[in-house]
Order: structure tokens, then C-alpha cells, then sequence
């Protein structure tokens, strides 16, 4: 019999009309189901806020414990509606969930998965409803929390170990759009997306999937399927690429705003990598864009979330960091530094008002850095220059 993992976000377990809608899908579904979770709809949110109200600085393992009860409450409520329906279900949190992780509190990666008891729910004819977002520790057996969009990772990583035909993403929006729609208003659904560039989409901001995931996916060849919630559309398959002909292809535009921009000097040569491997390892990750060196040794610039400013200064003294700004990234591939594509870019943008202060030209992904209040405009310019037909 087939076999789907459907994770289900917190939008679409935004209260009990979307759980029972959620169930009802799950109940139709044509073979078995293990169904993924994430916390309802601003309940993550709620409980940063209750622990920020009593600490500045909340113990990592408690916080843990905290953020998990929201993925949790969200499995037991879709297994109840499933029963009321009278589909046999069972909840799984992270003690019995299967996903094993490296024990790192806030933001662990999963290392192994043992679905033994959610092969069996399945083989019984249950669904299994497993809370995303969290696992327990290899040796300790301590849980642990995934970073943000941590729901999607586990799906995928249970769709790989239970060798799923298909993992089911069910979100608010219809599928993967080469912008945001909600800011760019001809940006366009797309059919069909390479696991290379989804993944370079969700590096330069694009929220649908959690890059995590993507990699995850890419790695153990899983077929992921967006799809809304609250729609019967085709959504958007991210799967392996077809042939590469090399020539210049934009497939989207993709930003990020609350960003710093910071400037590291005097780093000797060979702290290099140990720093980019630092920064590369912040929460919300850094963004690299270049080093030459000088008179006092290297120098060092990046951007990185505003949130992840003190860890940074935790890591090294004496960077410097800019006023906010945000970064916008063109998507696709053939991308070269002397393509006449590639060096119309900044001209284009700069013609319409916005300032850029760093090109990084990747063979998949451009990107431009620009004050926070231009990202918009930077976005719109762009997907209407190289994704906009005619």
C-alpha cells in the first residue's frame, strides 16, 4: 500500500475548523498517512513571549521543554478529530517520534531516524500524528528543538526513512511562487522546482520550505509536494533537475530584511575558515560576502540576522555593523559575473533609486545588499526585469 508523510503548518491548525479540515483530508487520502505538525498558529510565538516576560536569558533545555508543548497540543488535537471521524490515530511527541538529534538546544540537526514504532502504528492501520519541530538527543535521550521551520525537516526525514512515495507540505499559500505574492503582484506559480534551487530560494529568504528540509530532501531524492491547505490546486513539485544547457535562467527572486551587515578586519589568514564556519552555524545562518585581504590581515564581510548581533560579538571583538538593510536574491542558473545579464543587474536597480551595496554573483544565486527600505522596490525590479513575460 502507498504511503504520503503530510505535515500540516501552524496556519493550517490555526484553530478547530482548519484541524477538522486537516483531518478530513487525511481520512480521504488514498493509502496510508503519518501526518506531521507544527505548533497552531502564533502558539511558538506565545511561548517566546511567556519566557521573555520571565528571563532575559531563558535556560536553553527549559526553553526546549517550553517550545515543544505547542507541536505536541497540535498532534493530540488533529489525532482526537481523526477519531471522531472514526479514523484510528495516535499522537507521537518527541520521546517516541523516532528522530534522533545532535543535542544542540534551540537548534539541533537531526542525525538518525528509528521509525520503528511509527511503521508499526501505520501497519495497524493507524495514522500516526507526529509533532515536527522536535527529537531527542543521541545519548542523553534529551528533547531537543529543531531551528524554525524545523516541522518540514522532520517530514521530510520521516518520508526518507519510511521511504514514503511522496512528503506533502500543506501551507497557506497554493505553492512556490517566483516572488511573494503577497508584494510582487504578477509573480507567477510555479509547476515544478529542482531541489537546487528551492534550496537556493530558501537561502535567500523564501519561507515556503525550510532550507534544511530541501537539502534533506535533495540528499535522499524525496519528492516534496506544496500544496494549500485550503485548496485543491496542483501546487508545486520540488524534485530532481532535468539537464543543465548551461544558458542564463531565472527561476525567482527571493529577499531577507532584518539584516546587519558586518565588517570583521585584521582576521589573521588562518582564523578564516573557523569564523565563516562560526557565523555560518548562527540560528538564522550568515551570509558571506567576500574577503580580501589588507595591510592588518584579512577583512571580513557578512550579513547576518539582527537578532544574531550578540552572538556575533559573542564569537569576535571589534566588528562592525551597519545600519539595517536586507538582501535580494535573483534565483535560477548559468550565472556568471561578466554575463551581460549579470552586469545590467546593479545598473537596473540603481536607475530606480536603490543603492547597492554588494554583488555576490554565485553560479545559482545573485544576490544584492541594499538599505532595509529598498528591499521591496529592489524585489519588484528585479522579477519584473528578469521573470516578468514580454
Amino acid at each position: 500500500m502507498s504511503l504520503v508523510i503530510q505535515k500540516y503548518g501552524g496556519t493550517s491548525l490555526g484553530d478547530v475548523d482548519r484541524i477538522g479540515h486537516a483531518a478530513q483530508r487525511i481520512a480521504a487520502a488514498n493509502g496510508s498517512v503519518v501526518a506531521v505538525v507544527s505548533a497552531m498558529g502564533g502558539a511558538t510565538d506565545a511561548m517566546l513571549g511567556l519566557a521573555r516576560e520571565l528571563t532575559d536569558n531563558p535556560h536553553a533545555r527549559e526553553l526546549d521543554l517550553l517550545l515543544s508543548t505547542g507541536e505536541q497540543a497540535s498532534a493530540a488535537a488533529l489525532a482526537m478529530a481523526l477519531h471522531e471521524l472514526g479514523v484510528p490515530a495516535r499522537s507521537f511527541g518527541a520521546r517516541d517520534g523516532g528522530i534522533v538529534t545532535d543535542g544542540v538546544h534551540g537548534c539541533a540537526s537531526i542525525v538518525n531516524v528509528r521509525p520503528a514504532l511509527i511503521r508499526e502504528c501505520v501497519q495497524t492501520g493507524h495514522v500516526p500524528v507526529v509533532a515536527g519541530f522536535q527529537g531527542v538527543a543521541a545519548g542523553s535521550g534529551e528533547l531537543t528543538t529543531l531551528s524554525r521551520g524545523g516541522s518540514d525537516t522532520t517530514a521530510v526525514a520521516l518520508a526518507a526513512a519510511l521511504r514514503a512515495e511522496a512528503c506533502e507540505i500543506f501551507t497557506d499559500v497554493e505553492g512556490v511562487f517566483t516572488a511573494d505574492p503577497r508584494h510582487v503582484a504578477d509573480a507567477r506559480k510555479l509547476n515544478r522546482l529542482s531541489y537546487e534551487d528551492m534550496a537556493e530560494l530558501a537561502a535567500g529568504g523564501a519561507t515556503v520550505l525550510a532550507h534544511s528540509s530541501v537539502e534533506l530532501a535533495g540528499e535522499h531524492r524525496v519528492p516534496v509536494h506544496v500544496r494549500s491547505s485550503t485548496t485543491d490546486g496542483a501546487g508545486t513539485w520540488v524534485t530532481s533537475a532535468g539537464p543543465d544547457d548551461g544558458r542564463f535562467t531565472a527561476v525567482g527572486v527571493a529577499h531577507r530584511t532584518g539584516r546587519l551587515r558586518g565588517r570583521l578586519d585584521g582576521v589573521e589568514p588562518a582564523a578564516l575558515t573557523t569564523i565563516a564556519a562560526a557565523l555560518a552555524d548562527l540560528p538564522e545562518g550568515a551570509d558571506l560576502l567576500d574577503h580580501f585581504a589588507a595591510a592588518s590581515g584579512y577583512s571580513l564581510r557578512f550579513t547576518v540576522d539582527a537578532a544574531d548581533r550578540d552572538q556575533v560579538d559573542d564569537l569576535v571583538t571589534g566588528c562592525r555593523w551597519s545600519s539595517p538593510v536586507g538582501t535580494v536574491s535573483l534565483v535560477g542558473r548559468g550565472f556568471r559575473p561578466q554575463h551581460p545579464q549579470v552586469r545590467l543587474l546593479p545598473d537596473t536597480l540603481r536607475s530606480c533609486g536603490v543603492r547597492v551595496r554588494d554583488l555576490v554573483v554565485r553560479p545559482r544565486r545573485i544576490s544584492v545588499t541594499c538599505a532595509e527600505p529598498d528591499v521591496l522596490k529592489a524585489v519588484t525590479r528585479l522579477h519584473g526585469l528578469f521573470l516578468t513575460p514580454g
